[in-house]
């Protein structure tokens, strides 16, 4: 199997054109979302550079992301390793009961706040008291492999500049690969960077490159993790 999956975390405003273009290339994206944020109106300082960083409303996250999929990203997005194991709990498992009323359907996977901001303490506790059974971290590895540990979720690579070579070589690869052993393409980001850095002519350019190839399947990450795991059965 070749697999090609995205996720991008915020819910930002951004994500309104972000959304067009994988539709308009039939690709499926993850969006990790903060529900106690929505409606939130405000910039942000991001790698030096303010970019406007507006969260969208609650109103809107069914019909935006339809026909992708909707995963938790706590409620206000503090630091787990800061939390004790009750706010934990809460961020987590609160955060995954609202964006099921807004989306219709049971939520299982996140993205960590922060990114390294946890610790197999941090997993225990989700993964016993929530439905989350994969969640994905921050820190690219630049192969096609699929992950080991669902609750410690590594992506392929980011979209940002500094990992643009990984990028469309990574996109080479997927496209070139044979098929004999299973390859997943997992690229993760803020759509609001399109903006910081005035690069959505790079992304539209690299969707239109990995997009309409009939031996990749391209997938929302809670497919990859259910395919994982019938793996480990």
């Amino acid at each position: 199997m070749k697999f090609f999956t995205m996720s991008f975390d915020d819910g930002t405003i951004q994500d309104r054109r972000f959304v067009s273009i994988l539709n308009n290339y039939k690709l499926k994206c993850t969006f990790n979302l903060n529900s106690g944020l929505f409606g939130q109106q405000h910039d942000i300082t991001h790698e030096e550079i303010k970019v406007c960083h507006d969260e969208i409303a609650a109103d809107e996250v069914r019909s935006l992301y339809a026909g992708h999929e909707i995963a938790a990203h706590t409620i206000t997005h503090p630091n787990l390793l800061d939390c004790t194991r009750e706010q934990i709990i809460h961020q987590v498992g609160d955060d995954a009961a609202a964006l099921e009323g807004l989306c219709g359907y049971k939520i299982v996977g996140m993205a960590y706040p922060g990114g390294p901001f946890f610790n197999d303490d941090t997993i225990k506790i989700i993964t016993e008291n929530t439905d989350i059974y994969y969640a994905r971290a921050v820190g690219s590895h630049f192969t096609l492999d699929l992950p080991k540990r669902l609750m410690a979720w590594y992506p392929s690579c980011q979209l940002h500049p500094n990992e643009y070579d990984e990028m469309w070589r990574l996109a080479d690869e997927l496209i070139s690969a044979d098929g004999e052993e299973d390859k997943l393409y997992y690229l993760w980001g803020h759509s609001f960077e399109l903006d910081k850095f005035g690069n959505w002519d790079v992304f539209e350019r690299f969707c239109e490159k990995i997009a309409g190839h009939d031996d990749i399947k391209y997938v929302t990450n809670r497919e990859v993790a259910e395919y994982v795991r019938s793996l480990q059965k």
